[in-house]
């Protein structure tokens, strides 16, 4: 037997390599939607630094579900275009219909990123830290800083999307004083844009301590 002509796979060993292409497939796959899911929770940040609502609304599914620290539950995107447009963009990113104005600053690192998928493909949740930088010119400057979790979901299309964003606020202080010294604000409900449900949790940002919970196993203990 020659080189030229090599012994035809057994049908074992053609069952092993299928079987290595599948695993392989369905690796690749879940690498090619984390990354998507990446792009998207960045983009989400890079259109909220500039108050660009308009794009920023379609990332979410029409059905989400976003609570942002102790402002509550705000269910289904025009809920959250009340929240965004009308709540942050009257009050800490004024903005008008092109984006942030003139002497405004809503800085909004996404950062340290970990994505799961679901086996289905389908589904999948994430954990971030947004690190801020707020001010507007002239007024104030502040610090803000915390944990955001994210549940996304996938089109018939192909499109991810989020479905659910939970930001728990570490620490919310002036820039003069800093977390060293200044006592971060619990805050609360709006009267003026009520939520569709209260907070899902009761907490105190810094100096108090609090761990939003963790969607992943630990990698080594599976605790």
């Amino acid at each position: 037997m020659t080189e030229a002509n090599p012994p035809l796979p057994t049908p074992e060993r053609l069952g092993l390599l299928e079987a290595r292409l599948a695993t392989l497939e369905s690796e690749l796959s879940e690498l090619k939607n984390i990354e998507l899911i990446n792009k998207l929770t960045r983009m989400y940040g890079y259109y909220l630094d500039k108050a660009l609502w308009d794009e920023l609304l379609p990332l979410f599914t029409e059905d989400c579900e976003v609570e942002i620290s102790a402002l509550g539950v705000y269910v289904g995107r025009p809920q959250l275009e009340v929240l965004f447009k009308k709540f942050l963009g009257q009050g800490p990113a004024k903005s008008g219909p092109n984006g942030l104005l003139h002497g405004q600053l809503y800085n909004h690192m996404m950062i340290q990123g970990i994505v799961h998928v679901d086996p289905c493909g389908t589904r999948a949740k994430g954990r971030w830290r947004s690190f801020m930088q707020l001010a507007e010119f002239g007024k104030y400057g502040r610090w803000g800083e915390g944990v955001e979790t994210f549940e996304y979901a996938r089109d018939d299309a192909g499109r991810w999307q989020i479905s659910k964003m939970h930001f728990y606020r570490t620490f919310h202080t002036p820039y003069g004083e800093s977390w060293a010294t200044a006592v971060s604000p619990k805050g609360g409900m709006l009267a003026d844009y009520p939520p569709d449900r209260p907070p899902t949790v009761d907490y105190d940002p810094f100096p108090g301590v609090y761990i939003p919970p963790f969607h992943y196993r630990n990698p080594v203990t599976g605790s």
